[in-house]
């Protein structure tokens, strides 16, 4: 049984997206900024954030003010999607139907709580026709103006919204031929709906008009696979079939967005749609037909054209116009059933069709762990862990190896290094959750790759580990800082195991590489040592070794380090043999998120070319930049005599087998 208090936190977890906004709305909440777009997260159109402002004035920083405001837009949806159904088919329960059933559509339930700008998408969309056909039934300039205020509003919303204008472009016409004696009001209150919309959109227009590669950036990246590639006749063909099937077969499999397969509409919902699909062919001279088709088709294009159809985050805005189609089949067969048995059936197949939403999504999905994995959930117990932490204390999680900033050359050169502003720097969901002081102090790393340790403890010094993921940090936490307290956390323990060892203040760290270095890297960092596993190696063996780094500074831009084994030189003139680049800790504990001060045990495991003459090598390390040109950082001894752009490590010998 679900207790009333866990409602708010259904579905259970925090996904990053909902922080994005948060961390968004919070400066906006502040006064400390008021963007036009954000660049961050791919890039996202504003309005969301805004909206999320408002709840973070009314509840405070808590995690679901995304999702309260969520929560609204679903409700004012519905509200809409009743008002369009009225107005376009005055006289009749159609949009009582329509209300009725959008709020009993698994999708539409689900992005109501979810907290990111999805949501808003099917709001501007039933808002945007309800006003148009208010203003063409009342002739009234205040309609259009709603309506062009309702375009602009879900313009700068959602991406997606933005294939919107396509519906109005064939209703707008529909209504021109059916509604001959009107037209000229209805062009005038077009023109001034436009013109309001252009209004509303202009501060991101004009944003778009000096940053063009934003305006293309999460386009061209989710329809590369499909528009970009050469297949894509076939490739389109076939997401569209998936598009279509997702309404009734097999819906999106990404737990994000629904529980995994399960189709938008139950079969007593298609049923009731395929229903309303004959209503509107049956009279397809209506333009009420023309637009409410063609919203169809454009609410569904995101998923046609796009890689992972089907897929339900980019549809939203189709769910006003499922449900009105549904609400003609359903209003249809109610006034076909005359005999009460008839309609107490129909009245049983609602009641069924509610309890199949509410069943699939607060009983099978919102609380299940699969759930709670891909909304983030891990984030949110390590956060809720060390929001016990006593102020000023050092934290540290593991394994958090997702990387939550963009590389410049993933996005092929669309956006300057400043139109892109280099990365997005952080664990979103962790940072809103910790609030800015204790971010400050957070580090996240994966403990499979490396371990990152103070050399010192000025505070006590908390780690967040998931023993069943990490099973290397604990135990050497243990040898490392042996008097340290280790705790099972009890609050998420139905999804995921946590522990947490606390080193007081004051400790040392107890290390010791068999081999010590003697080189500072252009003032970032000291190689403090190296520990190689097996000095002695076979051809096509892997050299495993770790090296010890203490941050002397934290670098503004990523470095990678690189790692060559080097002998006498091949054929090619080439005197590496094997090597290694990467950041930090297998890419999970970048550069810029250092801390002076702080030991980095970097672990290696680089493969050995099973050809390679017997022989002494030397094990070399460096830096470069991992963007721009890759220049080096120099190297330089303790007493400041330069050695170049590397330094050596340790000798290794390779014998024959």
């Amino acid at each position: 049984m679900v207790r009333l208090w866990q409602l708010e936190q259904m579905p259970v977890g925090f996904h990053i997206d909902e922080a994005f906004h948060l961390l968004n709305a919070q400066k906006i909440a502040a006064g400390q900024a008021f963007p036009v777009y954000l660049t961050g997260n791919y890039g996202n159109e504003p309005l969301f954030a805004y909206t999320a402002a408002l709840m973070l004035k009314l509840v405070g920083p808590v995690s679901w003010a995304g999702r309260l405001a969520s929560a609204w837009a679903g409700v004012l949806g519905v509200a809409f999607t009743i008002r369009a159904g009225r107005e376009m088919f005055p006289g009749t329960t159609i949009g009582l139907a329509a209300g009725f059933v959008l709020a009993t559509l698994y999708p539409h339930l689900h992005f109501s709580r979810y907290g990111s700008q999805p949501i808003l998408a099917p709001l501007a969309a039933a808002g945007t026709l309800a006003a148009v056909w208010c203003g063409v039934r009342l002739r009234s300039s205040r309609a259009y103006a709603l309506a062009g205020l309702c375009l602009g509003l879900g313009l700068i919303a959602y991406l997606a919204f933005r294939l919107f204008p396509l519906t109005l472009l064939v209703a707008g016409p529909a209504l021109l031929i059916a509604r001959k004696g009107e037209r000229r009001s209805i062009f005038t209150g077009g023109l001034l709906a436009v013109g309001v919309a252009l209004v509303v959109y202009a501060p991101l227009g004009l944003f778009f008009s000096q940053h063009p590669g934003w305006f293309f950036n999460r386009f061209t990246l989710t329809t590369g696979a499909t528009l970009g590639s050469a297949a894509r006749g076939q490739i389109l063909w076939t997401n569209t079939l998936k598009t279509l099937g997702g309404l009734f077969l097999r819906g999106d499999a990404d737990g994000r967005y629904n529980l995994p397969g399960r189709p938008m509409l139950d079969a007593i919902q298609f049923a009731f749609f395929l229903g309303g699909l004959a209503v509107c062919l049956r009279h397809w001279r209506r333009a009420e037909s023309w637009a409410l088709l063609t919203w169809l088709i454009v609410g569904l294009l995101p998923s046609a054209i796009t890689e992972g159809a089907p897929q339900f985050g980019r549809t939203t805005m189709v769910t006003p116009a499922l449900a009105l189609i549904a609400a003609l089949g359903l209003v249809a067969a109610w006034r076909f059933a005359r005999w009460p048995a008839a309609r107490l059936t129909l009245m049983g197949a609602l009641s069924l069709s509610t309890w199949f939403t509410l069943r699939d999504y607060f009983s099978q999905y919102a609380l299940a762990p699969e759930t709670f994995a891909v909304m983030n959930g891990d984030e949110l117990a390590l956060a809720r862990e060390l929001q016990h932490a006593p102020a000023g204390a050092q934290l540290y999680a593991t394994p958090l190896q997702r990387d939550y900033y963009l590389d410049y050359t993933i996005l092929g050169g669309r956006l300057s290094p400043d139109e892109f502003g280099i990365f997005d720097r952080g664990y979103w969901s962790l940072e809103y959750l910790l609030g800015q002081d204790a971010y400050a102090r957070f580090g996240a790393f994966n403990g499979h790759e490396c371990l990152v340790l103070p050399e010192q403890t000025t505070a006590p010094t908390i780690y967040a580990v998931m023993p069943e993921r990490d099973t290397h940090t604990l135990p050497l936490l243990e040898s490392i800082f042996p008097g340290g307290t280790r705790a099972t956390s009890a609050e998420y323990a139905n999804y995921l195991h946590l522990e947490t060892y606390t080193i007081p203040a004051n400790r040392t760290a107890q290390i010791a590489p068999t081999t010590r270095g003697d080189a500072i890297f252009g003032g970032m960092a000291e190689l403090v040592g190296v520990t190689l596993d097996t000095p002695t190696l076979k051809p096509g063996e892997v050299l495993a070794f770790s090296i010890v780094w203490k941050v002397l500074a934290r670098a503004e831009s990523p470095y990678k380090t690189f790692v060559h084994l080097i002998g006498v030189p091949k054929a090619d003139g080439s005197p590496i043999y094997a090597q290694r680049d990467a950041e930090p800790c297998l890419n999970s504990y970048p550069t810029w998120q250092w801390t002076p001060g702080e030991l980095v045990i970097d672990r290696y495991s680089i493969p050995l070319p099973s050809d390679m003459p017997a022989g002494n090598y030397t094990l070399q390390a460096g830096w470069y930049e991992a963007r721009g040109d890759g220049a080096r950082l120099p190297a330089t001894d303790s007493r400041g005599q330069p050695l170049g752009d590397s330094a050596p490590l340790v000798r290794v010998e390779i014998v024959q087998p």
